[in-house]
Formats: C-alpha cells, structure tokens, sequence
C-alpha cells in the first residue's frame, strides 16, 4: 500500500505521493495509475500528480497531468509537495527539483482565515517573440487561429505558456481557443498552456488557463507567473510589485524578482490539504475504484471554503462568470 494526499492551490488539486516513476514496472503502468486516480467518475480525481524521493537532500520530483503525460512543473503543485517537504523536515525553506529545474519553497503568512500558504520562487522567465494571432501572420508561422484581436505572448516558466491581454472574458472562447492549441501537436509537439489575463485594478488581475493535458482547471500556478510576466511585458508595471491574481479556485500573489536584467517569478499562495488515502498502486493502474476510504482535513478545508468566498464576490462585482471547473471531491 501507498499513501496519497490530494492537496490544492486555489482549487487546482494535485496528489502528492511518495512514490516515484520507478515504482512502476513500465511507462504505460505509471500512466495508467495517474489516469485512473485522477478520474473524477472514480473514488478519487484531481488534476495531477507529483510524485516524489525525499530520501535525497534536494528532493526529486516529478509531474503527470490527469491525461498521464507528463510535465516539467506545475505551480499549484508544488506548493503543496513543498508544504509536505516543509513539514516533514520542520524547516522554514526548502529546495526541490522538478524536472531538471531547482525550486525554492518557503512557509508563507496564515491568511487570516488560517490558510496555510507557501512562497514559490521560480527560475527565471523566457520570453519568445510575440504571436499575432491574425489570419495572415499565423499562417506565416504554422500556428493555429485563435483571435485575430488578440496578441499572445510566448513565455516559458518553464512550462511553454501563450498569454494574451484581454478587455472581456468569455470562458467559451478561452477554451475553444485551447481545443485548436492542443490539436496541433504539429506546431506544439510538447504541448502549450493559453492563458488569458483581464486587468481589474493597477495591482489586481483574474487569470484564466486552459492547460495542456487538463484542460480548464480551476487554476494554473504556472499560468499565473507566466501571465505575471507578460502583464509587466506589455503594461509597463514594476515587475518587482505584488499584484493580486484571482482565479476560477481562488487567489494568490505574484511578483517578479529581478536579478541580472531576468525576472524570476515569486508566487504566493494556499497549500491546503484536503484528505489522505491508502492506495494499491497496481490495482489502481489497473481500474479507478468505485470507493475508498479518506481522512479528510475539516478545519483546512473550512478555512479555504471561507477565504475563497471573499474571491468569489470578487468576481461576481467584476462581472467575471466562470464554470465547468471540477471541484474539490
């Protein structure tokens, strides 16, 4: 047996395992065991796993979306992992590689709700040239229509994001937008997050992704950075300023570190646990089951539940209307 905790960062919930890929005897079992635990029509669901070694110094960790493909990083994710790689050696600030890439995780303020939240510093962005999405100029570059009005920027965080400005948000859009994204795997063979950020004050934002291998998730930690980056891009704002990003699950805070002209992206928020389970990893690569027995977090998922209503007014006084996202089981 194996424990599996499901945790999230505003709302985009994650597993956390002390597993690891060589557990399993093949690629198509380990993917077959991410698929079925994160299938919402079975005992658990989730947008993704992290599995992790935390028998080396700097643990190693690694990253599947709920489709079973895999990824460099996940922002949301690794909040939590570092919450528990923070618990578990009583310290106030860790490293933890994902990928080939070194993370640093710190513990955050408690909002006065009593959420727990973790401080991520990433390494720095990399900007591509921008992307006009009109008919000619996409055509030049084998890329897919998306809107002709719109101007997506291409940055790296390290996870490939295309960030566009918008004045109105319509989710039916963003997502249609996302469907032509990730059928070309032609153009994005390793696949592409889309996000779209809405300005609703100099310091305030709501960011909204669609991310490869999952959809529309309640958030995307890697899309808020990214959508962070190109704000300063394309806005002028000081990228070392805190500003608030609010989501579809939530909200968070995102500066840019500026270090030798590149920017490094500082992401604050939640890292709530939501319950735990024992699991047979080959039974599970094998079938999600139909029920399973959870210990669940009350209190952590009561202080979350209160946070994120104060962001969900928010939202509503915006006039942003968000929906079919999956919620936290």
């Amino acid at each position: 047996m194996a424990e599996i905790l499901n945790a999230h960062g505003s709302r985009n919930d994650i597993f956390v395992t002390d597993l690891t890929p060589h557990d399993f005897a093949s690629n198509a079992e380990l993917r077959s065991f991410v698929r079925n635990l994160c299938d919402r029509t079975g005992a658990f669901g989730g947008d993704g796993v992290y599995f992790h070694d935390a028998s080396l110094p700097v643990p190693q960790a690694w990253f599947f979306n709920p489709d079973g493909s895999a990824a460099e990083f996940c922002g949301n994710g690794m909040r939590c992992l570092g919450r528990v790689v923070l618990d578990r050696r009583g310290t106030g600030v860790a490293a933890i590689r994902s990928g080939q890439v070194e993370y640093t995780v710190r513990r955050g303020p408690a909002t006065k709700e009593g959420v727990q939240q973790v401080v991520l510093e990433q390494p720095a962005v990399a900007f591509d040239v921008p992307v006009v999405t009109g008919r000619s100029p996409l055509i030049k570059a084998g890329l897919p229509e998306l809107d002709p009005a719109l101007t997506f920027t291409a940055v790296t965080v390290p996870n490939p994001h295309l960030v566009a400005v918008i004045e109105d948000y319509v989710e039916a859009d963003l997502a249609a937008m996302g469907e032509r994204v990730a059928a070309r795997q032609d153009v994005f063979p390793a696949g592409a997050n889309l996000s779209v950020l809405l300005p609703l004050a100099a310091e305030e934002v709501f960011v909204r992704t669609y991310e490869r291998g999952a959809g529309l998730t309640a958030s995307c930690g890697s899309g808020m950075a990214a959508s962070r980056a190109v704000y300063s891009r394309t806005s002028g704002i000081d990228p070392d300023r805190k500003v608030v990003v609010r989501n579809a699950g939530g909200v968070a805070a995102v500066s840019m570190r500026v270090r030798l002209g590149q920017w490094h992206p500082v992401l604050q928020g939640n890292a709530t646990f939501v319950y735990r389970a024992d699991v047979d990893p080959a039974a599970l690569a094998v079938a999600a089951p139909g029920e399973a027995d959870r210990e669940f977090y009350s209190a952590e998922i009561g202080a979350y539940d209160a946070l994120d209503r104060d962001n969900a007014i928010r939202l509503r006084t915006a006039g942003i209307q968000t929906s079919g996202t999956a919620q936290i089981r």
